[in-house]
Order: C-alpha cells, then structure tokens, then sequence
C-alpha cells in the first residue's frame, strides 16, 4: 500500500525546495525566437516498454511555432535513491542507481537514441542490461573492428573536449582534446586495479591492451573472452583523463576532480542533499532523429539531481512537480497517475531481479521429480493476483522478457515451448504427489528458506509457498534475515538448502551466461551441467563472429530443456512505471541508452518550461 502524504510530506518538501537551494540553480530560460502556439490534446504511444502518454496544453501568443520542435533551457530536477559514495570506477560502481556518472561521462560505445522510441522505435531501451550490438554507435570511438577471433581495433573519434567546470580537475585538463592515450590509460587501470569491478570480470584481466598510435587501440582477448571483455570495455567503462588520476592520485575520485567529456559536468555537491550538473557546451553529440535533427546536444541548461531515499517523499515531490521524473511499483503508479493524469508515462518490466534457488546436489533437491513436484503445486494464477496486483511475468528466470532481446526469451504461450515447461506452471497437485512418491517422499520432508526482511512482498511471496507446498506434505520454514545479512549469505554461496537469490541482467546473460555457469554468485544454484556449456560455446563462437541473432536464438533453444529442469523457482515480476512532466519533451520513459546508461537520456530531452508555467508549476 502506498503511504499516505500527511503534514510530515510538506515539512519534507520545505526541506526539499532548500536542498534544491543549496545544490545551486540553473538559470530556467528558454530560448525561442517566437512565442509558442500548442494545441492541446493527449497523445499516446504504445511501444515494447508500454504506453507513452504526452498531454499538452493551449496557448495563443503571436506567431506560432511547432511544439514538439525542441527549445533550449531549462533546469531538469530528478531524485536519487541513496547518497552518492564515489564519482569514478575504481572505487565505485558505473551501474548503481545512485551515480551521475552517465550524466557527465562517455565510453566507447553507446546506444543509438534513433533506434529508439524518438526514432525508428526498434529499442525500447527501458532497461539497464541492453548490450545488442546491433543497436550501437560510436561515442568515443568513431569505428571498430570486431571482426577478428581474438582481438579488436578501435578508431578514437576527432574532437571531443574535456568539460571544463572551473574545478581542480577541469582547471588541471584545460578542455584540452580526448585521445587514444586517454582509452588506453582508463582501460589499463581499471584491469589493472583490484578495486574496481571491471578488473574481477570474467576474461578482463587478461585482455592485452595496446595503443597503436595516436589514434587506435587494441584489444587481444583471451579465446572464449572476447564477448563478455568487449561487454564490459566497450559499453560499460567510463573514459577519463590520464593526468587526473597521475597529478590527483587517490584523490581523483572526488567530485570535483573527476571529470568527464559527456552532455554534463558537476559543478556542486552537497553530502547527503544532492548534486548540480551544469550543460557541457563542448558537447560533440547532434540529435540523430525528430524535429530537432542536427541541433547540437544537450537543449537543458542543467540538472539538479536530488538525494531522497524516502519514497513518499518522492512521490509528493512528483506530484507538485518539484521532480520531474518518477519510478515506482505496479502498486504506486497507477495510484500517481490518478493524482497526476497529465503525465506521462511508461511501463516495463525491468531486467535483473531474484528467484528461489535449489541445492541441486544435495537431497531432497538433487531429484529433478522433487524440484518439477514443487512447481506443480503452486498456484501461479492466485500469487499473480494476489500479489503482484494480476499482471507480472512468472517465467523469470534465467531470463526476463525484453524486446530487445525477445529472440533468447522462451515464452509459456510461445508454440514451441515443450510441454515439459508448460505444464510446471499450471496447478496440477495429483501429479505432483504422484512424483514426490517416484522421488521416494510420499510423506514429504521439511525445508527452509533463507530470504530477506526486504522487500514486504518476498516474506508475502514464501508465505504463498508454504501454503501451497503443505497440499502435498512439504513444511517450508522460513529464515528471514536482515537485507545487508541475506545479501553476504547468498552471494557467499553458505546457504544449504534454499536461498533467494540474484540473477544478473540479459546483456551479462547473453554473453557470458553468468546465472548459470561459472562461480560467480549470480549463479546461485552453482550449475556445472554439460548442456550449458555446449550452449556457451556456441554462443561464444557467434559472437566473436558478431551473430548476436544466432547467439540468441541457440540460448533459447537450451531453454527448452534447461526451463523443464527447475534449477530455479521464478519470482514474478510486475510492470514498473516510469511517469514525467509534461513540460518534459523527446522523452518516452528511456532508463539506459545502451548497456547500464542509466540517465544517459538527459542528453536529448529538452525542457518546456513555458509549459511548465502555464500548468501553475
């Protein structure tokens, strides 16, 4: 149930307006030659990520211009879940929600905003994994050859400039031009840094890399690497420049050190309250597509990205349009466009999540009849409606739907899928005592799993469980430990039966196939089954030969047999909602432009912010 905005709401967003203070405020003006003529009206757009709605309003002031041609200005304000710990990526994380990284920095590769909802519209990219390279262009690099076995060459693209934000590290840099130096010093430190997550990655640290000449650099990849190496270097590492980190060492890390060549550059930071990015106008980036194709990039005049982990909080601010963008749950969503049904929004099912893990290797669990008997006597119709509000997707493991990667993704419904699968998900509980007793338990046994207090709905979920396994004689006794605990039990692998446990993103999945190989802790269950790695192989050998299509429909094919297996219990995972302001334009509730991009949409959008007045915000 969403939480009710009491007095204590208003006392918060007081507070609210003065951190918006003292992350400092971009000057919201918006540059237009003529005053603006909008027809009001609602439209909507249905694409794979869900419906776009964009309400706009009427106005009559001298000549008119196309509204949906973009304008420059304005200050965008969004809200980040928990503090900000580090800036860069060797001590931080370029994937946590609670990072501007992607705001301020560029990697070599990113994801084509033409091949998106403002373009041609065959990419939602709703979600963080997305890493089809069918969908990329250059960024830092202008051209690449992937097409080797065992190594790669990149072009570093003419022109682009280091911010330059008046700070210790802009200062130090001097706007001075990117080079190939530059991706060969980033690359080679975080590889060879044991801090940062880049350098435990599968096949990273064994990557040779080598600056050609001014302008090139080269990749030789370990053999079976280059797939998952090329993931993680090419559309995950953020470049930075080489003498930040020589002349600032440690140090380097800080706000007002790091440094980035993308749309935005940090120019405050307050600990606890929020961060301010003021537009890069030495961007190289044009708009690709729409109404403002060739304008240069980005049309905001900044960013006020705002620290608030209470959640009502957020919605309050949404709601009296002091943020402008929100994300919540299938519960709160439709609550806030009830409250706000000018918005627009989106929905998605988002990539990564977590499932219920077997011991495979050990009894009662090593018995595929025990793991399939399991399955057959949930009710999967009442958990969806009772729980996830009557829409979520049950089959979510090792792979959630996206339409990006749609042709890895084996479907109940799909007229293919064996009936080996089709049928665990259907309450069937004769059958399933008929295969405890082939298993050698008539009578049952008892078990317990260990799951966090975090959120409500997982405790809600075992309960479900419980009741259900009890029809045929199986007592599930649960162990609910605290979030932080949990998390260092199952990504220690010390649990010894049953453990809610993680599964990594789809772009992780297709390359390395990390939720069911390998020792990493997303493969929870510890598979080592031969099937599997017949399948990576093949996988592999597709890639490296740049066949992501052929990649992903071997995956799928395994699917076949690994889903009728029952490794994992699937959570169902609902749709999330993504809602924003209608004075926010050229945006369709993008999360990602490319893979773990998260806010890297900020630099297309633009900001109506006559609109904005004109609605009374």
């Amino acid at each position: 149930m969403r939480r009710k905005a009491v007095w204590l709401v208003v006392c918060c967003l007081m507070a609210l307006s003065l951190v918006m203070t003292s992350c400092g405020k971009a000057e919201e003006t918006q540059t237009s030659e003529t005053p603006v003529t909008v027809t009001g009206g609602t439209t909507t757009v249905t694409t794979g990520g869900g419906t776009t709605t964009t309400t706009t309003t009427t106005t009559t002031q001298g000549a008119t211009v196309d509204p949906e041609k973009p304008r420059y200005g304005g200050t965008l304000r969004v809200s980040l879940g928990s503090d900000i710990v580090d800036f860069d990526e060797v001590y931080g994380f370029h994937a946590s929600p609670a990072t501007v990284i992607q705001m301020t920095h560029e990697e070599l590769w990113t994801g084509d905003w033409s091949r998106g909802p403002a373009g041609t519209g065959e990419v939602t990219w709703d979600i963080g994994g997305n890493d089809v390279w069918e969908y990329k262009t250059g960024a830092v690099v202008e051209s690449w050859n992937i097409s080797q076995p065992d190594s790669a060459t990149v072009t570093i693209r003419k022109g682009i400039h280091w911010a330059q934000n008046g700070l210790p590290g802009g200062k130090l840099v001097n706007g001075r031009e990117l080079t190939a130096d530059d991706v060969y010093f980033t690359l080679t430190m975080y590889r060879d840094s044991p801090r940062a997550y880049l350098h435990a990655q599968p096949g990273v640290n064994t990557t040779v890399i080598t600056l050609v000449d001014d302008s090139t650099v080269k990749f030789e990849f370990e053999p079976g690497y280059k797939a998952a190496v090329i993931m993680r270097y090419f559309d995950f590492a953020s470049i930075v420049p080489r003498e930040v980190y020589e002349v600032f060492k440690d140090d380097a890390r800080n706000w007002d050190k790091i440094l980035g060549s993308g749309a935005f550059m940090i120019t405050d930071f307050v600990q606890g309250s929020g961060v301010t990015l003021k537009k890069n106008p030495n961007w190289w980036r044009k708009n690709p597509c729409g109404k403002g194709e060739g304008d240069k990039l980005p049309y905001l005049d900044g960013i006020n990205a705002l620290i608030i982990p209470d959640a009502s909080t957020a919605e309050a601010a949404f709601r009296t349009g002091k943020l402008d963008r929100w994300q919540g749950t299938w519960e709160t969503g439709p609550q806030m466009l009830q409250q706000r049904p000018d918005a627009g929004y989106s929905t998605s099912i988002f990539d990564g999540g977590f499932n219920t893990h077997f011991n495979i290797y050990a009894p009662p669990f090593d018995d595929v009849n025990v793991r399939r008997a399991m399955m057959m006597a949930i009710d999967w119709d009442a958990m969806v409606n009772d729980l996830f509000g009557g829409e979520a997707e049950v089959l979510t493991w090792p792979v959630t739907y996206n339409s990006a990667y749609g042709r890895m993704y084996l479907g109940i419904d799909d007229p293919d899928c064996p009936d080996a699968v089709k049928e665990l998900y259907v309450q069937n509980l004769a059958e399933a005592k008929t295969l405890m007793t082939d298993a050698g338990y008539p009578n049952g046994f008892t078990t317990t799993v260990i799951c966090p207090n975090t959120p409500t709905t997982v405790v809600d979920y075992y309960s479900v469980l419980a009741n259900d396994w009890a029809e045929i004689n199986i007592t599930l006794n649960l162990d609910v430990k605290e979030y932080g605990t949990h998390t260092s039990i199952y990504r220690a692998k010390t649990w010894t039966e049953l453990c809610y446990s993680s599964m990594g993103g789809l772009s992780s999945e297709l390359a390395a196939m990390t939720n069911i190989r390998g020792a990493g802790f997303a493969n929870a269950s510890s598979l080592d089954e031969p099937k599997v790695e017949e399948t990576y192989n093949k996988v592999q050998q597709y890639l490296i030969a740049g066949e992501q299509n052929a990649a992903m429909d071997a995956y799928r094919e395994m699917l076949k047999w690994l889903d009728a297996q029952v490794f994992a219990i699937s959570y169902p995972k609902a749709p999330g909602y993504t809602l924003w302001q209608p004075w926010v334009k050229n945006y369709h509730g993008e999360n990602s432009i490319g893979n773990w991009n998260t806010n890297g949409w900020v630099g297309y959008i633009w900001y109506d912010t006559d609109l904005k007045k004109q609605l009374g915000y």
